[in-house]
């Protein structure tokens, strides 16, 4: 392997990572400005109630802020969940 095959395969590696964990670069919203989302705005945006939000937090799909206000949320740490909600139809 050369150099530049070195050099691309870690490129290759961090864009996967960061694509998978910010979700998908699509120059709409620049990561810095991603929007934050209370506990009942994130509930409404994936289409859950209540109790569906509890079990996802107690089983860690969904992973809260804990602020003093309350729980938070970036918008782009739903994204998973937001394509697994409009996959089940709820939104």
């Amino acid at each position: 392997m050369t150099k530049i095959d070195a050099i691309i395969d870690i490129l290759y590696k961090t864009y996967f990572l960061l694509e998978h964990h910010v979700g998908p670069f699509d120059g709409s919203r620049p990561y810095l400005e991603d929007e934050q989302l209370t506990r009942q705005q994130a509930k409404d945006y994936l289409g859950i109630s209540e109790s569906t939000y509890k079990r996802k937090v107690k089983d860690g799909s969904l992973k809260p802020l804990k602020l003093p206000g309350g729980d938070r949320f970036y918008k782009s740490q739903l994204y998973q969940e937001y394509k697994e909600s409009i996959r089940r139809g709820r939104i």
